[in-house]
Order: structure tokens, then sequence, then C-alpha cells
């Protein structure tokens, strides 16, 4: 099915997932899909291995929770999923050093809400997927009086896509 893309999502400075300073982190750029889907574009490299030419498996989940917490801001952008409970299925290795998609999606739209994600490869192959139960909390309940804004990244780049094909 194919989805347009309606916006980017925000990035941080040094967040592990989508960092733009974390000379460690995935740097994964995410988009606002229609019919309330997330989508993030990234690529792993060697430092983000388990065995050799794959991807950790702690590091699959990580991209997996972000993806489905963040689509709870879709809607609701001062709002944060906090990971309840997370299961993570892997399908098939995944590979470094090669443009990978992230999706994600909320199910229900409670306190307390389901959601699900994928990883796939640009062959539209999942490689791994996972079903999450999620809090919703206010940034201000998570971080308290710390402004966060100092760590949210400027927006420098234009919308890299336009549509993207997704098998579910």
């Amino acid at each position: 099915m194919e989805y347009k893309v309606l916006r980017k999502q925000y990035l941080a400075k040094m967040c592990f997932v989508c960092g733009v300073d974390n000379e460690s982190g995935l740097k994964t750029k995410y988009y606002v899909l229609e019919k309330q889907r997330v989508l993030g574009v990234f690529e792993g490299q060697d430092i983000h291995q388990s065995f050799p030419s794959r991807m950790h498996g702690g590091i699959i989940a990580a991209l997996l929770d972000e993806a489905v917490g963040r689509a709870l801001q879709i809607d609701e952008p001062h709002s944060w999923a906090v990971t309840i409970d997370l299961r993570v299925k892997y399908h098939k290795p995944v590979p470094l050093n090669q443009t990978l998609y992230v999706v994600g999606w909320i199910n229900s739209n409670q306190k307390i809400f389901d959601g699900e994600g994928y990883i796939m490869d640009e062959n539209h192959v999942i490689l791994a997927s996972c079903q999450a139960k999620y809090m919703r909390q206010t940034v201000e309940k998570i971080v308290g009086e710390y402004d966060f804004n100092e760590d949210l990244a400027p927006d420098t780049e234009t919308l890299e896509i336009e549509r993207i094909d997704l098998p579910r």
C-alpha cells in the first residue's frame, strides 16, 4: 500500500536513535505518513553490530520502540509514550550499511495504549516486528523543569521522501 509523506518529525541532538550529534547513534530521520503511521529511515553502521554484518537485537528493539512511541505524537505533540511492554519478533537478520525503514502506529487511544511496528529492507521484506504497550505522559511530567527544547535539533533539511510503498 502506498502512503503519502505529510511532514517530518523533530529530531533530538543526543538521542541514540535519532540524535543528529550522537556519534554512536543511528541518526534516524522520522516522517509522519497518512493513516497515522510514522516512518523512520536509517542505516546501521559497524558500531551497531552483534554478529558480523548484523545489527544487534537490542538496537533493533530500540528502533521499533521509538517508531511506535512517536506515532502518539502525530496528534499529541506534547505527549510521550512511555514503554510498558515491548515484544519483538526477529524474522531475519537486520543488515548493516544499507538503507532500512522502520514503521510504527498505535491501535488504541487511551492513557494506556497498544501499538505495532516493523523494520523492512529496500525490497519490502519485513526483518523484525513488534507489539507494544505504552502509557501516555506529558513531556513536562517526564523531564520536569528541564527545558527539553534545548535538546531538539534544528530542522535544516528538506523533505526527502514524498511517497513510500509499505507492506502494511
